[in-house]
């Protein structure tokens, strides 16, 4: 391989990559007797070290050349030393500070949270307040009204139950059915006092023991029901703690519901059976369904989708449910009220 080596007619600082068009280079020749000797470089093997040179100074970005300098070098790289050093402190007391708002964050919102929920019941405990002493003087209201109102219901039905007496065998069709009108007028008012009194009074619950199919039987056997409208139930015993009387007027209403709901025929289908330690009534109908808009609706007092319903027949179940232990919901497809009691 072939060495080149320069010198200038400049002076000693000239910088060799740059060399003037005065530089002389030379090639080394063979060394005789131990020393160097070198012989000029042709025309074009000089060219081409210009050209390399001036191709590195003209590459070689401004940034980069002052790393040429191996003092100047080392400054810088200790110069970036440094800076990666602070950037590294800066970043794990940045990591600190964002540690230490998370938790403190964190507190702040767990802190909220527990607000929160003092609000809540607080507001709730309000509430349930206002509604008591709202619904306590509606109720001195109703019974009073309750009262005046059954009495002259009271002759009403020892008047029919008179005519009723003298019309044993019926001669009378039309007289007949006109006393079952009047009978059904009363019932239906007194099913709505019943209402809106058990609703208001909170109602207390006498438990027994007690075979929840007779139960059942005895709801069915009370509710009216047109000659193309089948109840299907089929009594099974079990044994249960409930207060009997509430538990037949609850089933009664339902059923009494979905035969109201199907109209003039139709079929109901009643089944009861144990589920761990409790038990489930489930009460089905053929009707047309209830509207998904009104399926978490129907329990709320006041709420009602009949002309001359007050709202308060299946609220007042769900209540006496709850103060059981038990439950009450339903669904659509077909149109199912689901009865779970401890």
């Amino acid at each position: 391989m072939r060495r080149f080596m320069h010198r200038t007619n400049s002076s000693d600082d000239a910088d060799p990559m740059n060399a003037s068009e005065r530089t002389v280079f030379f090639k080394k020749a063979k060394p005789e007797q131990n020393q160097m000797v070198y012989e000029p470089l042709s025309e074009e093997e000089a060219q081409q070290v210009k050209d390399t040179s001036d191709l590195l100074s003209k590459e070689l970005p401004d940034s980069l050349q002052k790393f040429t300098d191996p003092k100047e070098s080392d400054e810088q790289l200790k110069h970036i030393e440094n800076q990666i050093e602070y950037e590294k402190r800066s970043h794990t007391k940045l990591k600190q500070n964002i540690k230490s708002k998370s938790e403190s964050l964190k507190k702040s919102r767990t802190l909220l949270n527990q607000t929160q929920k003092q609000l809540d019941k607080a507001l709730s405990s309000e509430i349930q307040t206002f509604e008591s002493n709202k619904l306590e003087m509606i109720g001195e209201m109703s019974s009073k009204m309750a009262h005046d109102i059954r009495n002259p219901l009271t002759v009403l039905q020892s008047q029919i139950d008179l005519m009723r007496l003298k019309q044993e065998k019926n001669e009378d069709q039309i007289l007949s059915n006109s006393l079952t009108r009047m009978e059904d007028a009363i019932s239906h008012i007194t099913n709505q006092i019943n209402d809106i009194l058990g609703f208001i009074k909170k109602p207390s619950i006498d438990i027994s023991s007690c075979d929840l199919s007779q139960v059942v039987q005895k709801s069915i056997d009370e509710v009216r029901c047109p000659p193309e409208v089948t109840i299907n139930f089929e009594p099974t015993p079990c044994k249960t703690e409930c207060d009997v009387i509430k538990i037949r007027g609850i089933i009664t209403n339902i059923v009494q519901n979905g035969v109201q709901a199907m109209g003039s025929s139709g079929e109901i289908t009643i089944s009861l059976e144990k589920v761990g330690e409790g038990v489930k009534i489930e009460i089905k109908d053929s009707g047309p369904g209830i509207p998904e808009e009104n399926l978490e609706k129907i329990f709320e007092p006041m709420f009602t989708t009949k002309s001359t319903g007050t709202g308060l027949g299946l609220a007042s179940c769900k209540q006496i449910l709850e103060m059981h232990k038990g439950t009450i919901s339903v669904k659509n497809n077909p149109t199912t009220f689901t009865i779970t009691l401890p």
